[in-house]
């Protein structure tokens, strides 16, 4: 009997995929039409590449199969139809996969050096395509600009900007740089190009206005961070928002110590173990705010945002994650940087430390102070990391005693918050805190909406 057991488990196990749809993944039940996987196709060109699996259901990752009518359309018509209908043209590697009696076709695209793909059909820049998160979207002209500049090799942080380079603060630059601030100098470190029309004029790069400027938001787009504290959970009213502007430096310094002061006037920790403590650990809070302002996507008008609610930090940067970088197993030490020269530069001034640690430093951090795991999205082309002011809840601990620990970091509590944090009714949340009351564990305080709770 246990030997059946096993087996059945290993068979249940293979009737779902053990992966998820992800920049590099696609799943289709059945065949759709030639368009539509060619579209997904020049995607995954254009990007790090990626596998299309026919034969899974989208949603539940339930393997349905393949029927031999789509295996030889799939293996006789469809590598001349994807070559035919890309420029420059595309070659699939096709295979199969068997889970017990099913089987699968997948579809592998490498990534190509020769940037854009794009569908011949429509034409540049119409026919360009995209991977955003597990959709596949047509690429707006910016985008195929920067597809461009990977073709020649070059990122968007080392494009100059047509401005002279008496934009640049000398109190930044020779903090920096000392007593080699040469022209030389800033060519090789990318933070100034040459003119290709007259050796005599020099442009200053976007990598260059980022950390050197003292106002780089008037000549990138919004490259700026705006700071929110709502009302509750839900963003409906603003408490306090202020924008953040000026370098790079500048812009984590100030944004960390706002947030910070919101959170700690916020939140009080109580008792002895959580005494002296931050919520949010500064360490993983540095991390996620420096991680935007490295990482974003500055040819994309839009600040970062960092948003304080009751239950939550925010943290929302624009564009997706770059590269092989997955969403499904970020923590890895997988590194690809977007913005190359910002990052060199950070790192020199001492503002990151280790590349391709600072995510797993985020959970670990978290993990250490008792905090829920924080969640990283990436929905469209932004990337939003949530920071819960909530302790984890181990499935050994009573809901009492997560109530316990949640006031410990919490200054009073809702009946709302409660149902949230437990995921249970308004009336099992009442009885639980009744039951506390009367031990003498919490108080009670307010009439109506404002009731709330605290430790006793």
């Amino acid at each position: 009997m246990k030997y059946n057991g096993a087996i059945g488990a290993i068979m249940a196990r293979e009737k779902f995929f053990d992966e998820r749809e992800s920049k590099v993944l696609e799943f289709k039940s059945s065949l759709p039409k030639f368009e539509v996987l060619i579209k997904t196709c020049i995607a995954f060109a254009n990007g790090v590449g990626g596998r299309i699996v026919i034969g899974v259901e989208d949603i539940t990752r339930e393997i349905c199969g393949i029927n031999e009518k789509v295996r030889n359309r799939i293996y006789d018509d469809f590598p001349n139809s994807l070559f035919d209908s890309t420029s420059p043209g595309l070659l699939a590697q096709i295979y199969e996969k068997n889970f017990d009696e099913r089987s699968v076709i997948i579809i592998q695209i490498p990534s190509i050096l020769k940037k854009p793909c794009f569908n011949r059909k429509e034409g540049l820049p119409k026919g360009v395509y995209l991977r955003v998160g597990s959709s596949t979207r047509r690429a707006t002209e910016e985008y195929v600009e920067d597809l461009m500049r990977e073709s020649r090799r070059m990122s968007y942080d080392e494009e100059s900007l047509h401005l002279s380079i008496k934009i640049f603060s000398n109190e930044l630059l020779s903090f920096f740089f000392g007593q080699t601030q040469t022209k030389r100098r800033l060519i090789s470190e990318k933070v100034i190009v040459q003119s290709s029309a007259n050796s005599e004029i020099f442009f200053p790069t976007v990598a260059g206005v980022m950390h050197f400027c003292d106002n780089p938001e008037e000549y990138i787009p919004e490259a700026s961070i705006l700071c929110t504290h709502f009302e509750g959970v839900k963003g409906r009213n603003i408490i306090q928002t202020q924008e953040i502007t000026g370098n790079l430096e500048q812009q984590a310094t100030t944004s960390l110590k706002l947030i910070e002061s919101w959170i700690s006037r916020k939140f009080t920790l109580q008792g002895v173990k959580l005494a002296s403590k931050p919520i949010i650990p500064h360490s993983a809070l540095r991390e996620a705010v420096i991680n935007a302002l490295i990482h974003r996507k500055y040819f994309i008008p839009g600040s970062i945002k960092i948003a304080l609610y009751d239950d939550r930090v925010e943290i929302f940067s624009p564009g997706s994650f770059p590269g092989l970088v997955d969403v499904n197993h970020l923590g890895d030490g997988t590194t690809f940087l977007r913005n190359p020269n910002i990052a060199r530069l950070a790192r020199k001034l001492g503002l990151v430390e280790k590349m391709g640690t600072g995510i797993r430093l985020i959970f670990d951090s978290c993990k250490k102070a008792g905090l829920r795991i924080p969640e990283f999205h990436e929905e469209g082309d932004f990337v939003k990391l949530i920071f819960f002011v909530q302790p984890s809840k181990h499935p050994q601990t009573s809901d009492e005693e997560s109530i316990l620990e949640l006031a410990k970091i919490r200054t009073d509590l809702s009946i709302s918050e409660i149902m949230n944090y437990l995921g249970v009714s308004r009336n099992t949340a009442t009885r639980k805190l009744n039951l506390l009351i009367v031990q003498k564990k919490l108080i009670r305080t307010g009439k109506g909406p404002s009731v709330r709770y605290n430790l006793a």
